[in-house]
């Protein structure tokens, strides 16, 4: 049983891009699609992450554990929220 929002594997391979701080136009370049597919998916992983924005998306992201980030232990999070 999943606990939080399920992604597709290209919803998330964006996610990672968008992570990274590529533009729509940069992600789709990479691999190959047109800017408003990208834009579509973007907008997917926003709705089911409930996030105001693309920064908004990433950091809920990273909370929900769906993105890793360098020096950010989300279990360490967790527990100290629970002190």
């Amino acid at each position: 049983m999943a606990s939080g929002p399920v992604l597709t594997l290209r919803e998330h391979e964006i996610l990672e891009f968008i992570a990274q701080g590529l533009s729509t136009k940069e992600v789709a370049q990479h691999i190959d699609i047109a800017p408003r597919t990208v834009d579509r998916h973007v907008e997917n992983v926003r709705l089911k992450l409930r996030a105001k924005n693309r920064t908004h998306m990433v950091a809920c992201a990273v909370m929900e554990g769906l993105l890793q980030v360098d020096g950010y232990d989300r279990e360490e999070v967790v527990d100290n929220d629970m002190v």
